[in-house]
């Protein structure tokens, strides 16, 4: 399914989230840009976002916890006024 243009930090955007997103998609948040990574987690099967500056490796987190830690996602990048 193709990504919404915003997801909210609720559990049914969580899901949706990591139901739609697939490596290589850039997501948007007030605090940065994020891409999508081909790793998954062992615990929760979705797949691992990380800072689209940073280098792969360790530091990735879940969509679950970077929707949460943001408080909302974006599929477009913002435009700052």
């Amino acid at each position: 399914m193709p990504l919404k243009p915003h997801y909210l930090p609720t559990r049914a955007d969580a899901a949706d989230l990591a139901r739609d997103a697939q490596p290589g998609d850039r997501l948007y948040a007030i605090n940065g840009e994020y891409i999508v990574t081909a790793d998954t987690s062992p615990v929760f099967g979705s797949h691992l976002v990380r800072p689209a500056d940073s280098a792969p490796g360790p530091g990735s987190i879940t969509l679950a916890q970077l929707l949460a830690h943001c408080g909302g996602i974006f599929t477009q990048p913002l435009n700052h006024a």
